[in-house]
């Protein structure tokens, strides 16, 4: 979904063919009244074991150590980084003083002495560069960027489990880590941790049964030929990053935000990250603006997801602009198209 084209479409009336679709989205029961976006086509398939999906995720990577840790990054972002003292895992953003979503992060605190922020790859110089600039010399607190260090995988599906049993055996926690939650694995620089940075962004698929977990490895090149081997085995679909991330709804620096002389400015409330947002917290960089906009009656934009229901070959080309129609407005216009194509042949 691009919501620079969903906002200059709200301005004008734009000669698009209806496309039925069953739109999903999120935040607070307020949608926006646009009605046209951009869409990128997907089609993932379903391995023989049940529904599965390996993908690795490419991510940059930066370590906070120090007793300040904790106070240092919740006064960054928009989580409640405070509440993950001990172990856990949480949805992030970086915005500017306006408000304005700059990254989206998945801060994890393994019960150690360190901090990590997973982001997008590429992205650890800026995300790095930007930390520094904000710290002082009586922060008890060092930001490293360790992005070679670290490899990510995201297993999704109602096989999920047994993906995992297959490759970690009993170096895998019991119970599985449910949302949120995150567990070392025995014995190796691994964590896995309960529906990653993809689960709050579909609870619809959550609420299904499909489960989602990713396993973050810090040089553990067995652990990784571990697992890539178990979804050989398994007959996985194993589909790219980046069509797991939009199956998933996670928006990406470039693409729904960010992006290149786009004009627009979108907060993380637009882009459905309701969960990365922590507006009871206290002060940081751009609480008040988005401590408002979560106050407001309406969000101005949204992003939403769109769930085409055509054959393959009537798929709209990635970017095309779609206008999506209620079934009874579909059903009227198709009434229509019959009745005229009826008076032409009479």
């Amino acid at each position: 979904a691009a919501l620079a084209a969903a906002e200059s479409c709200r301005r004008r009336s734009l000669p698009c063919r209806a496309v039925a679709a069953k739109v999903a989205g999120k935040g607070c029961g307020r949608r926006s009244a646009s009605k046209t976006y951009m869409i990128s086509p997907l089609v993932l398939a379903a391995s023989a074991s049940g529904v599965l999906i390996f993908a690795q995720r490419p991510l940059s990577v930066l370590s906070f150590t120090g007793p300040d840790r904790h106070r240092f990054l919740h006064g960054l972002c928009t989580a409640d980084v405070n509440a993950l003292r001990g172990a856990g895992v949480a949805e992030s953003a970086v915005v500017d003083a306006a408000g304005n979503t700059q990254d989206l992060l998945t801060v994890l605190d393994g019960g150690g002495d360190e901090l990590l922020a997973l982001g997008e790859p590429g992205r650890g110089s800026e995300l790095h560069a930007f930390f520094d600039r904000y710290l002082f010399p009586a922060d008890a607190v060092s930001v490293a960027e360790a992005s070679g260090e670290y490899s990510c995988y995201e297993v999704v599906g109602e096989a999920a489990g047994s993906l995992l049993a297959d490759a970690l055996g009993s170096e895998l926690p019991h119970p599985l880590p449910a949302n949120g939650e995150v567990r070392r694995l025995d014995g190796s620089a691994a964590w896995l941790l309960g529906s990653g940075a993809l689960a709050a962004a579909a609870p619809a698929a959550a609420q299904e049964g499909e489960r989602s977990f990713s396993v973050l490895l810090q040089d553990e090149p067995r652990l990784a030929g571990s697992l890539a081997a178990a979804a050989r085995h398994l007959d996985a679909s194993t589909p790219p990053w980046e069509a797991l991330r939009v199956r998933r709804g996670l928006p990406r620096r470039g693409a729904e935000f960010a992006a290149a002389g786009a004009a627009l400015k979108v907060p993380p409330l637009w882009l459905g990250r309701w969960e990365a947002v922590a507006v009871d917290k206290g002060c940081y960089l751009g609480n008040e603006v988005l401590v408002r906009l979560s106050r407001a009656k309406r969000q101005r934009l949204e992003l939403y997801g769109v769930a085409l229901s055509c054959a393959p070959a009537e798929v709209p080309a990635a970017g095309a602009e779609v206008r999506l129609t209620t079934t009874a407005e579909a059903g009227a216009e198709a009434g229509a198209e019959a009745a005229a194509e009826a008076g032409a042949e009479a």
